[in-house]
């Protein structure tokens, strides 16, 4: 390999290489679907000009609606002014396209005609409930932006957001982030899911200026834009090298993101390997170049083509800038790849002889490595350049001098001495490791153990394009970065979740905490549930199972129920939240009532502190996806029109059966949250128990009614915001709130000292197992008379001892 390398090294056109790479990020800097088919033409040009055969631009679509395994097709998306000038005494340009085309966010449509004078607040007044409605939000320097932030300022009306997040922003201010994945959706690009936005990526000095002018007065400026997004095409270039077998080796680098080395460098790495390996003559096997839009582009060429692919290798962010060192990544090992043996080999052999640090890193899973998992087929290596100064996606990587010569041509020579071994390696390609390993015993462990799933959609899941966007979670890992994506591919249908995560953790060199081990499971279960997977065995909990478990716990016809439930803590359960619903009206029968909780987050103040949360949404009775405690009662104002709610702005409760109505409708808007009208005083009048289904103890909200009712001297007012039936937004001053921390507020709540002490002085609680969790039961009237004596013997008993704790060390009057 040594003088194979010599010998490539010699063969590198360096300047003509610099020259290539440089040519090809101005063209893809406009970020624009028509630059990007002008990019493609290029890149088609450079590959005749090297004479590599077989050379043609596939057309895809982009049209945010086509699904490539789970990967949903960018809108293309085309603007030529965008321009952000404040208005200030300087009229102060703060973005502008034509200048820096990273100033706009890819994907910001267009104001009207002559521009827009728009108001801008910053994050932190958007979050102190300043109303963003037709606004533009100036995010922290810190706050990514992305769909957390972003999709929460288009609910309240806000036109998009400025956002000065860069990395690498203190070594260059003047510089600014290139954003992707700047949607509503999640997804990576634009598709028809995510909402109308205007945004602009400035410099953090620019930022420091804006939040400074936002934060001393009202403050707007003129915004200019032509953005649009359509239905176009996405463009995959690619060619091929007929070798003496027709199995391909595919190189992969991707187009669509403007930098040096992210990924113009590597498209041109690429092209300049093929030509060294027609040099050689011809192959064993076949040499397939793909370059297409990162992640998406690919997963469209993989699905729409059906190839005999072996293995490839990804050059995207090759170790070709200064201050970099290459980790030479293996696929995870689902599916057998002679590269892997290959790639170990080089860098023992290599690493002394190449420009920059190399080192054989662990198996992963990433962006444009995600093709290794089986039902893609194609495990693919990649040989990441990191760099020390932690640059990602900042305007600096567009620079001259961004780039080293001597270090990208020593990258190019060794990986073409891995592709020139891997074409030609002629002996048996291997088979999938056995692996020989002890199990582990824990309560989830042993739970996944009885779990076996196999594949049923092709591709690992991403966008979710089968889920509405209301019912998706964030899955473990962002999938990709990650067990969760190795967890998948290992899933044939035999061996079971337990087995396949000792495997990961094997073959990854780390180890899964039990938390992490049951966020996989539920995780898995949920794509199951959605069609994803095909659960092969499943241990599942079935509505009349639940049913029994309720009466085995007390629950008995007639009674009226005041229920927290953390689904999930059980294990599976067949119909999820609604079956258990269904369950607990089963239980308690035509003559019973079930009350749960439907908080919401509306406040602006809460006792001494400002929200800054982004749950907060003003009230809304007509958005269950408010709701902030939990599935159930998010499922029961979705799915069970029978429901009835009371109207409290912050502590509503909502429920059905015989007596719902009566414990919900006294309850005001603006009445204390735990007061006796509310439906846990009613509740607990019609002689009613607390049902805590897997939950344990911590949530139980009728000890703040007994606080309410001994009148406590930590409940303080509460500012809250309230959408009006006209859609204006309304304030509110609510007294006797709930704020700060307390002793229950804890996982092992039966352990709290109220909890101590209330079982010392007689307080029962039923107990029963349900699945991997407990469900537990107590009386409302028992548990009002215990509390109450007890924080009229001891008004400290609901506050925690903790002296580092400021709420309970605060009223405390010990």
């Amino acid at each position: 390999m040594k003088n194979l390398y010599k010998k490539y090294l010699a063969q590198v056109n360096t300047a003509d290489l610099m020259r290539r790479t440089r040519e090809l990020c101005d063209i893809e800097m406009a970020q624009t679907t028509p630059a990007q088919h002008r990019a493609a033409e290029y890149i088609l040009n450079e590959l005749k000009k090297a004479a590599i055969p077989n050379a043609e631009i596939i057309k895809l679509p982009a049209d945010g609606k086509t699904v490539f395994m789970d990967k949903i097709s960018p809108l293309a998306w085309d603007i030529s002014v965008g321009k952000l000038t404040l208005c200030d005494e300087n009229n102060t340009v703060a973005a502008d396209y034509t200048v820096q085309p990273f100033n706009v966010i890819k994907g910001s449509v267009s104001t009207r005609p002559g521009g827009e004078k728009l108001p801008i607040i910053t994050e932190q007044q958007f979050l102190a409930g300043e109303n963003p409605e037709n606004a533009l939000v100036m995010l922290e320097p810190l706050t990514w932006p992305r769909k957390n932030v972003l999709k929460h300022i288009l609910d309240r009306g806000g036109r998009g957001i400025i956002t000065d997040f860069l990395q690498g922003r203190y070594q260059t201010p003047d510089c600014c982030q290139w954003v992707n994945a700047g949607t509503d959706s999640g997804s990576w690009h634009v598709n028809m899911r995510d909402r109308d936005f205007i945004g602009f990526s400035v410099t953090p000095r620019m930022g420091d200026l804006i939040r400074q002018k936002a934060n001393a007065q009202i403050f707007s400026a003129i915004v200019e834009s032509d953005g649009r997004r359509y239905a176009d095409t996405q463009d995959v270039i690619t060619a091929l090298i007929p070798g003496r077998q027709k199995k391909e080796i595919w190189l992969l680098a991707h187009t669509s993101e403007p930098f040096l080395d992210d990924d113009s460098s590597g498209i041109n790495a690429c092209i300049e390997i093929a030509k060294m390996i027609m040099s050689e003559g011809v192959p064993e096997y076949s040499l397939r170049l793909v370059f297409a839009m990162e992640l998406y582009g690919f997963a469209a060429f993989r699905a729409s083509f059906d190839h005999d692919v072996i293995g490839g290798c990804n050059l995207d962010t090759l170790p070709a800038a200064s201050h970099t060192a290459g980790h030479m990544h293996p696929p995870i090992g689902a599916v057998p790849f002679h590269g892997v043996g290959i790639l170990k080999k080089a860098v023992e052999e290599l690493k002394d002889l190449t420009a920059c640090p190399i080192v054989f890193d662990s198996a992963e899973c990433f962006d444009d490595m995600f093709m290794s998992e089986p039902t893609a087929g194609i495990p693919t290596a990649w040989m990441l350049g990191r760099r020390k100064n932690g640059f990602w996606h900042n305007s600096c990587q567009t620079e001259d001098g961004f780039i080293d010569p001597e270090n990208f041509t020593s990258t190019v020579a060794f990986a073409a001495v891995w592709t020139h071994e891997v074409l030609n390696y002629t002996g048996a390609l291997p088979e999938q490791p056995v692996y020989n390993i002890e199990p582990v015993s824990s309560p989830w462990r042993d739970y996944a153990a009885e779990q076996i799933y196999a594949r049923k959609e092709a591709g690992l899941p991403h966008d979710l394009a089968k889920i509405p966007l209301d019912e998706q979670i964030e899955l473990p890992d962002g999938v990709l970065y990650g067990p969760m994506a190795a967890i998948l591919a290992y899933m044939d249908g035999k061996r079971n979740l337990a087995e396949i995560i000792r495997i990961v953790e094997t073959e990854r060199n780390c180890s899964i905490t039990e938390a992490m081990v049951k966020k996989y499971v539920d995780a898995v279960n949920y794509l199951a549930d959605w069609g994803y997977l095909e659960a092969v065995k499943r241990t599942a909990l079935t509505r009349q199972m639940a049913v029994d478990a309720l009466a085995e716990l007390g629950v008995t016809p007639g009674d009226v129920l005041l229920v927290h439930g953390s689904v999930s803590k059980c294990g599976y359960i067949d119909g999820g939240a609604e079956t258990v619903i269904k369950a607990l009206g089963d239980a308690v029968g035509e003559t019973g009532t079930v009350l749960l909780p439907t908080f919401t987050c509306p406040y602006i103040i809460l006792g001494d502190h400002v929200n800054h949360s982004y749950k907060f949404r003003p009230f809304d009775p007509a958005d269950p996806m408010q709701v902030c405690v939990g599935t159930l009662p998010r499922t029961l104002l979705k799915k069970f029109p029978e429901a009835v709610r009371s109207a409290h702005i912050s502590h509503s409760w909502a429920g059905f059966g015989a007596k719902a109505e009566y414990c919900v409708s006294a309850h005001g808007a603006f009445d204390p949250p735990a007061a006796a009208n509310s439906p846990m005083g009613k509740a607990m009048e019609l002689g009613g128990k607390v049902l805590f289904f897997g939950t344990g103890l911590a949530p139980t909200t009728f000890l703040h009614f007994v606080e309410t009712a001994v009148n406590a001297n930590f409940l303080q007012p509460a500012v809250c915001a309230y959408k009006k039936p006209d859609g204006s937004v309304g304030r509110a001053i609510l007294q006797q709130h709930l704020p700060g921390h307390r002793n229950f507020y804890r996982f092992d709540a039966e352990n709290c000292k109220f909890y101590q002490r209330a079982v010392a002085a007689g307080l029962h609680i039923s107990e029963t197992v349900f699945g991997m969790g407990k469900l537990h039961m107590i009386d409302l009237k028992e548990l009002y008379a215990v509390a109450v004596k007890l924080c009229q013997e001891d008004t400290d008993v609901l506050l925690c001892d903790d002296p580092q704790c400021l709420f309970c060390s605060k009223f405390s009057h010990k």
